[in-house]
């Protein structure tokens, strides 16, 4: 029983895993050619300020501009840090419920592996259930 229980719990972690190593592949390389092609808008930008304003006017436009914007990123990243996180119930209780369900277990080795196995698998059901509802990744998601 045990054994058809830990190739489930496997095969599951592996294609989460799995799952999870390609999309954030997907990420990376869409945020490394977001990067590029901003590199290239501003370079374009500070061709077409230069043809205006003078090279070096061009750059400190360029600079402060992105001074600026990097001031509201991070004006926003600490507002998002202060709100308070939303609690999750559902997912507290399972981790608090599973070592109580644990510790009052029967007392012959059969009924424990049997029941822990229950709760491991029963884990991975809420588990499953709760990132689903979620969306899925991060810890520090805000809704």
């Amino acid at each position: 029983m045990l054994g058809g229980l830990g190739a489930f719990i496997a095969s599951e972690v592996g294609g989460a895993v799995r799952r999870n190593v390609t999309i954030y592949s997907l990420y990376g390389l869409a945020g490394l050619l977001l990067f590029g092609a901003l590199g290239f808008a501003l370079g374009a930008l500070h061709t077409a300020l230069a043809a205006h304003y003078g090279s070096v006017s061009a750059s400190l436009i360029i600079a402060g501009a992105l001074l600026v914007l990097a001031l509201i990123a991070f004006g926003v990243a600490a507002y998002l840090k202060g709100r308070p996180r939303p609690s999750r119930p559902l997912a507290t209780a399972a981790l608090v419920g599973a070592p109580i369900a644990a510790k009052m277990m029967g007392s012959r080795m059969a009924w424990r592996m049997g029941l822990a196995g229950a709760v491991v698998a029963l884990g991975a059901v809420l588990g499953r259930q709760i990132f689903k509802a979620t969306g899925g990744s991060g810890e520090d998601e805000e809704a």
